[in-house]
Parts: C-alpha cells; sequence; structure tokens
C-alpha cells in the first residue's frame, strides 16, 4: 500500500489532517487506511464483502471518509459523493443509532444509578458473549453466554471457577442487544416522540444529543457531532438509571476472551440462579442478612441494584471475616441474590419505597418497605422487625 513512510505522508498531506498532536490518532489513520486498501490479498472479514468492509468502514470514521474519497479507485464507490464540509453536515437521530444496530462487537462501561461515582461495569461484547469485570471487585471476571443461559465466573489469583445455570432463561440480552430492543419498540410506539438537544458540552466534550421518550422508557443519547458515534447513553425505565459511557464500537478482539470452558488447574463449583422466582419472601430473607448478619444489627442505607454493586466488597469482606464454610457462603450468595432479583424484577404497580436507613433490626414500630403488587388494591408493608402487613394507600407511612 505505502512503499514507505513518505509515501504515507504524503497521502496524509493531501488530504490535509494534521496527525501531529496526536500520535496514536496517527497510528489508527494508517491502520484503517491499510485496512481497507489492504494489498496482501487477505479476506475480509467472515460474511462481509469487500465492499461491505469500506461501506462499513467509511461511514463510520470522518478521517476514513474523507481518505476514501481521495484515494479510492474511480467507480469502487461512485455512488457516495460528499456535499459541503462534513464537519458541518447535520446529524440525526437516525444517524447516532446506526452504530448500535450494526456493531458486530462493542466494549463500554456501565453506571447503574445517578451517581457516576460509583461502581463501573466494564463489558466487552462479542455476539452473545460477554466477558464482564467490575472495578470495585478485584480478581473476578464473567463470561456470559446468553445463548446457553450460563454464566462462568473467573477468579484468576485462586484458581477459583464457578458455573452458574440461569433456571427458566428468558433471555436475558446484553446492553447493545437491549438497547436495540428498546429503541425499536420506542419507535414502534404511537407514543415515541424524539427531541434534539443540540450541541452541548458533557464531560469536557462536544456533544450532540437527542431524547427519545416513552410513557415507561427514557433515553438520551449523546453523540459526536462529527462521526455521529455514540458516546454516552442514559436510560431511565421506572427505578432504574443506567449510564453507559466510553462506548467503542467493532472493536477487534480474539475470542479466547470468550471462552467458557474451565482453565486448567481451578477448582469447580457449579450453582443455578431462577431470574424470575423471586418473591416477597425471598426479599425478606434478604433484608435479615443485610441488617442481622452484614449490618450489625442496622439495616442498609438503601436496597436499589446500585447500592448492591456500590457495597459488594464491604459484604464479601464481612462473609469472610465471618469464618463461614464454603457452602454456607455459596447459600449466604444465593439468598442474596434472590433478594436482589426481586428489585431488578419487580412485578409490583408503580414505585416501590425503601425507608430503612438507620433502623435497628427489630423495630417492629418502624415501616422499612413498601409496595403495591400487581392488581392489588392494596400495599405490602414491612416493618423493621420483618413483619409485613397489607395497608391502604391513605394509610402508608409518610
Amino acid at each position: 500500500m505505502f512503499k514507505d513512510e513518505a509515501d504515507f505522508e504524503k497521502v496524509v498531506s493531501r488530504l490535509k489532517i494534521d496527525t501531529k498532536p496526536n500520535p496514536n490518532h496517527r497510528e489508527n489513520l494508517h491502520q484503517q487506511i491499510l485496512s481497507v486498501f489492504n494489498e496482501t490479498g487477505q479476506k475480509p472479514e467472515k460474511h462481509i464483502t469487500p465492499i461491505g468492509v469500506l461501506r462499513r468502514t467509511i461511514m463510520r470514521n470522518r478521517i476514513t471518509k474523507l481518505a476514501a474519497a481521495a484515494v479510492l479507485i474511480a467507480g469502487v464507490l461512485a455512488a457516495i459523493h460528499f456535499v459541503g464540509n462534513p464537519l458541518e453536515a447535520t446529524v440525526t437521530f437516525a444517524d447516532v443509532i446506526k452504530p448500535i444496530f450494526n456493531a458486530q462487537t462493542a466494549i463500554l462501561d456501565i453506571i447503574v444509578g445517578e451517581d457516576e461515582q460509583g461502581p463501573v461495569i466494564h463489558d466487552m461484547i462479542m455476539g452473545s458473549r460477554i466477558r464482564r469485570t467490575l472495578s470495585n471487585i478485584d480478581d473476578v471476571v464473567a463470561i456470559i453466554d446468553m445463548d446457553a443461559g450460563r454464566i462462568l465466573q473467573l477468579a484468576p489469583e485462586k484458581k477459583e471457577a464457578a458455573y452458574i445455570d440461569l433456571k427458566d432463561w428468558p433471555s436475558m440480552p446484553n446492553y447493545m442487544e437491549a438497547l436495540r430492543n428498546v429503541i425499536t419498540r420506542l419507535q414502534k410506539s404511537p407514543d415515541f416522540e424524539v427531541e434534539e438537544l443540540g450541541v452541548q458540552k458533557i464531560e469536557g466534550r462536544e456533544l450532540i444529543g437527542f431524547h427519545a421518550k416513552h410513557p415507561k422508557t427514557e433515553i438520551t443519547i449523546w453523540a459526536d457531532p462529527k462521526t455521529a458515534l455514540p458516546v454516552r447513553i442514559e436510560q431511565v425505565t421506572g427505578q432504574l438509571h443506567v449510564v453507559c459511557r466510553d462506548l467503542q464500537f467493532d472493536v477487534p478482539m480474539g475470542e479466547e476472551l470468550f471462552n467458557m470452558d474451565v482453565p486448567e488447574g481451578y477448582t469447580l463449583q457449579q450453582t443455578e440462579l431462577d431470574l424470575h422466582g423471586a418473591t416477597e419472601e425471598d426479599f425478606i430473607e434478604g433484608l435479615r442478612i443485610l441488617a442481622e448478619v452484614l449490618g450489625d444489627g442496622y439495616f442498609p442505607d438503601g436496597v436499589a441494584i446500585e447500592d448492591y454493586l456500590k457495597h459488594a466488597p464491604d459484604a464479601a469482606k464481612k462473609v469472610e471475616e465471618l469464618g463461614l464454610s464454603e457452602q454456607e457462603q455459596i447459600e449466604l450468595g444465593m439468598k442474596l441474590q434472590q433478594h436482589l432479583l426481586f428489585i431488578r424484577f419487580f412485578k409490583g404497580e408503580g414505585k416501590w419505597h425503601y425507608a430503612g436507613k438507620g433502623v435497628k433490626f427489630g423495630d417492629a414500630d418502624t415501616a422499612i418497605f413498601w409496595y403495591r403488587p400487581e392488581g392489588s388494591d392494596t400495599y405490602r408493608v414491612i416493618y423493621g422487625d420483618l413483619s409485613v402487613k397489607d395497608v391502604a394507600p391513605e394509610n402508608l407511612p409518610q
């Protein structure tokens, strides 16, 4: 492709691209051009035609788009032309969701809750598999196979592995697939509407925003106004608030990162988790464990998913201090998971309410949690002694 470095510099110069301030950007450009004009005769990706590779690469990156316009052999992409300055092109909602729907692989960070200083879930996604780590938990890697409904959890330092089989698997898409599903449902809804937020400064960057809403879900997508690539996605569904940031699309990754086989030399445990089987009794048992076993006699500050993620390392340390057997630790962990699933797949009417912060375990006069079961005229109210009463709406705690 390029005879030498000087040859490459000539192409860059003709395109009027300044790569000096950012060496990494310069190297990325070099690799992108080589990937489009591969003179080695190497075959393109499986199931993707050469024209498909060119089109996909060109339409995603402004620099590659300009390079292709300047050096592609006439006729290869004759139908593609550029009008005016691409930096000033109008970016639409349809443009920014294209990478979400078209990406074959992705890397992204997810934060659950409105506090963006909380734990970061780091996902690497390839097809139906996810490689997941959590910023506040060391030495734990989870590989999730959505098609099989199975999770392989690895602790490399301890050489421990665990398979978690998801009972009555209803399908749990990765974040990207879930986002595609939500956007598709939103677009099909008669109540769907998109508000253009214009260009704003978000986290030190000039980004263009779009707010899509529906009575049950809201999504805000912030994208690079030059490339239309999403940079930040905020989603609110019910009481679940999720922020996805630092997105990268179609990143080359080796399949070995997503291998579901247990490495040699690891000890193995196997458990089962029923995603939709959590009951009120499971939730109450979790409250008991959080207060009596892990909370020194007091209920936690919160019971939302973000609270669970935030305090997971402290809970793990506390469990270790209790000196429980391996089997007892497994049983305790499974009970807490069922407790969490009650909140994650909450099936009640409206919102649930938690008021247990600072309440002592055994306080029979203080309501710590209440919710309205689906189809019920009354609320279920849980008190500090973990008793439960049916209460009319007008008699709920203030």
